[in-house]
C-alpha cells in the first residue's frame, strides 16, 4: 500500500483499482480518464475480516461476498449481511469491496447507510501516516470524500456496541441488485424492559449524501417501540430527507418511501 500511496501522491489523476464495481463502468462510459490505474488486488493482507472483542476490522480488499457468508457477523450485526446480499449480483459481490463503495461515494449506495448506523469509521493511509474518520463525515457530498491527495482507505472499523443490540437494513429497489430508491439502516440498544437506550439511523438515496437521521433517533430514545412511536419516528425521517427526482422516482415519492422503509427497518430490527 505504501507504493500505491506514492503513486497517488505524485499524480492526483491516478485511481485505485480494487473490485472495479464502480470504477470500470465509469471507465467504460468515459466519465473518468485516469492517468494510471493502481491495482492493489495482490496486496493479500487487506482481504481480512477480523472480529475482536471490542470491534470488527474489515480490510480494504474484503469483498461483499465475504461479509455475506460470514455467520459470525450475522450473530453480531445482521444489518451487515442484509446489506451485502442486496448489492448487485453474485459476480459483483465476488469482486466489489466495502471500501471501494465508500470511496466511490454514490449518494444511493448501500454500505454508507449501514456503516453510519453502526457508527463505523474509515482508517485512511497516507504518506504522513494513518488517520480515522467516522463514515458519517467521510462522505462529504455526491461522489466526494474526505480522502486527501495520496490517501487511500486501508480498513473499516466497526465498534462492537454493548448491551441488547438490534440492527437491520431495509432497501427499496426497482429490481434485485439495483441501487436503492431509498435505504434505511437501524441500530438499537434496548433495556431489559424494552425501552430504547440508544439508537442510530442511517439513510441513503434521500439526500446529496447518506446521512444520520438524528431527529428520528430522538423520537425513539427513552421510549418503548409501540406502533405510535415507530410511526412518529418514520414521520421524522421523512421530514429529515431531501431526495431529488431521478430515474428511480420523483422526490415526492422517495420522501414518502423514506417513511415506509424507516418503519419497516425499525420493526425488522425489533423482531430479532
Amino acid at each position: 500500500m505504501d507504493e500505491a500511496v506514492k503513486v497517488l501522491e505524485t499524480d492526483e489523476n491516478a485511481k485505485i483499482l480494487a473490485g472495479g464495481q464502480s470504477l470500470m463502468p465509469m471507465l467504460k462510459f468515459r466519465l473518468i480518464r485516469p492517468s494510471y490505474l493502481v491495482d492493489i488486488n495482490r496486496v493479500s493482507n487487506l482481504s481480512y475480516i477480523s472480529i475482536e472483542s471490542d470491534k470488527i476490522r474489515i480490510g480494504a480488499l474484503a469483498r461483499h461476498h465475504q461479509v455475506e457468508v460470514n455467520r459470525d457477523l450475522w450473530k453480531i450485526y445482521p444489518a451487515l449481511l442484509e446489506t451485502a446480499v442486496q448489492i448487485g449480483d453474485p459476480q459483483i459481490r465476488n469482486l466489489g469491496t466495502m471500501a471501494g463503495s465508500l470511496a466511490h461515494a454514490d449518494p444511493a449506495a448501500d454500505w454508507p447507510a449501514t456503516l453510519i448506523a453502526l457508527r463505523a469509521s474509515v482508517k485512511i493511509l497516507g504518506s504522513s501516516g494513518t488517520r480515522e474518520v467516522p463514515v458519517e463525515d467521510f462522505i462529504t457530498g455526491p461522489f466526494t470524500t474526505a480522502l486527501g491527495k495520496g490517501e487511500v482507505i486501508s480498513e473499516i472499523v466497526i465498534p462492537r456496541l454493548s448491551g441488547n443490540i438490534k440492527s437491520s437494513y431495509v432497501k427499496l429497489e426497482r429490481k434485485a441488485g439495483d441501487f436503492a430508491v431509498v435505504g434505511v439502516a437501524v441500530t438499537l440498544r434496548l433495556s431489559s424492559e424494552g425501552y430504547v437506550e440508544d439508537a442510530s439511523i442511517g439513510i441513503t438515496a434521500a439526500g446529496p449524501r447518506p446521512f444520520r437521521a438524528r431527529e428520528t433517533e430522538k423520537a425513539l430514545i427513552g421510549r418503548k417501540l409501540t406502533d405510535d412511536v415507530i410511526e412518529e419516528a418514520a414521520e421524522r425521517a421523512m421530514k429529515e430527507s431531501s431526495p431529488i427526482s431521478d430515474i428511480r422516482g420523483s422526490a415526492e415519492y422517495k420522501r414518502a418511501m423514506v417513511k415506509v422503509i424507516t418503519r419497516r427497518a425499525i420493526k425488522n430490527a425489533l423482531s430479532r
